[in-house]
């Protein structure tokens, strides 16, 4: 099984491409032009699914798009779009510096300066320009670098502090 530490982000899938079950990946980096990757992970149902790649191309300055392994129409293709997109981090190039992602911080626990702990992060959206995270307790916050206080991986922990959403009661 595919963990969230195995991978990194490289785009969203946004649309099918022709009728051969292309898909396009709107791209947030250059990791995938500069890799020798064999397989795009699509996180489909909050599971890291694993499709081998038979072809890829680039489309404009940040778009790619790819032909997928029992991927062979549109209409098998359709359910993708949506999807996150990544690649193994096994697989970067060695000049590529892996930068963290709000994607890592999936399974880390929240805990909040005001109200203590909040639960642990299962999903990370990123799909609109506000990045909201899901917690297992199905609560969601908002996230952003003006509310993090501490993040300390080696407890998969994140300290935040979110004074105007949460009161004491």
């Amino acid at each position: 099984m595919i963990t969230n530490e195995q991978v990194i982000s490289i785009g969203r899938i946004t649309r099918t491409h022709g009728k051969r079950g292309e898909i396009q990946c709107l791209t947030s980096n250059e990791y995938w032009d500069n890799a020798n990757a064999t397989f795009l992970i699509l996180c489909i149902d909050n599971i890291l699914v694993p499709f081998r790649v038979l072809d890829w191309r680039g489309k404009g300055s940040d778009s790619l798009i790819f032909q997928l392994d029992r991927i062979t129409d549109e209409q098998s293709a359709q359910p993708l779009i949506g999807c996150q997109a990544y690649m193994l981090t096994s697989d970067l190039s060695e000049e590529d510096e892996v930068l963290p992602t709000w994607q890592s911080l999936m399974g880390y626990r929240v805990l909040d300066t005001d109200q203590g702990e909040l639960g642990t992060i299962i999903h990370v959206d990123e799909s609109t320009i506000n990045t909201l995270i899901t917690l297992d307790n199905e609560q969601l916050i908002p996230l952003h670098e003006d509310f993090i206080l501490n993040i300390e991986p080696d407890k998969q922990l994140l300290t935040i502090c979110l004074p105007f959403l949460f009161t004491k009661e």
